[in-house]
Formats: structure tokens, sequence, C-alpha cells
């Protein structure tokens, strides 16, 4: 609450108190904007121990998960690799789960993968299409 002295002019009062809202929201907002989407149903240490396998054999570091999504048996995630003289890069991951083991999958060959291909190959599932799949 904004307390004004007393002989305060009332629009004077309003303009004070209209830009401390707006401050505030403004705050709120940027807060939020940060905040990784991370979906919190998804099982996510497996796919962080991989990524922490395969960034570490090449000296690397991951920083953080940016984005994490997830669907039937499918994890993408975006994470901010670090220790590059290059400087930090924000890299996806896409892995499948097989049975008791995670399948690290280049979008690039599951994206042109549909539903009912005659080889059975692996099909990203439509929930995860528009994070994965370049349009």
């Amino acid at each position: 609450m904004v307390t004004l002295a007393k002989g305060w002019a009332p629009h004077l009062r309003t303009a004070v108190i209209m830009k401390a809202v707006l401050v505030l929201g403004a705050a709120a907002l940027v807060g939020a904007c940060s905040a990784p989407a991370v979906d919190s149903s998804c099982e996510l240490s497996g796919a962080l121990d991989e990524i922490g396998h395969i960034v570490s054999e090449s000296g690397l570091v991951m920083d953080s998960v940016d984005l994490a999504v997830c669907a039937d048996s499918w994890t993408y995630l975006v994470a901010t690799i670090s220790g590059s003289p290059s400087g930090p890069t924000s890299d996806p991951f896409l892995f499948r789960r097989d049975a008791d083991m995670l399948v690290l999958m280049a979008p690039e060959t599951v994206c042109e993968n549909v539903a009912g291909n005659p080889d059975g190959l692996p099909v990203v599932p439509e929930q995860l299409r528009a994070q994965v799949c370049p349009s």
C-alpha cells in the first residue's frame, strides 16, 4: 500500500498508484518470461544423465535446461551448453525411450517419418512436432 502525505492532489495520488502497479506488473512479466519452460510431468533424470555424458566427452558443461517437453515415450530438451571457446550455445536433444534405455534421435531424420510408414520407423508424436520439427 502506498501512503501519500496529506495535501497531495487526488489526480497525483492516482498517477503514483498507477505507476507502481505498472512497474510491479512489468516485473512480474519479466520474471515469468525468464522462467524455464520445463514440463513438470516429464521424467528428465535419464535424459539429463545422457546429455551430461554427451557433453562431458567433449569437455563441455550443461548449464541449464531451457525447455523440456515430453509425449508418449519421447522427450525433447533444449539445454544451454558452455565450455566452448565460441561461448555458450543452446542445443536441442531428442530422446525416445526404447524398452529400458533412452535413444538419442536426430530430429532431421525422424521428422520425415509419418504415422503408418511401412518400415515401422519411429514417428515424433504430434504434441512435439511444433517444437522438434522445423516447419
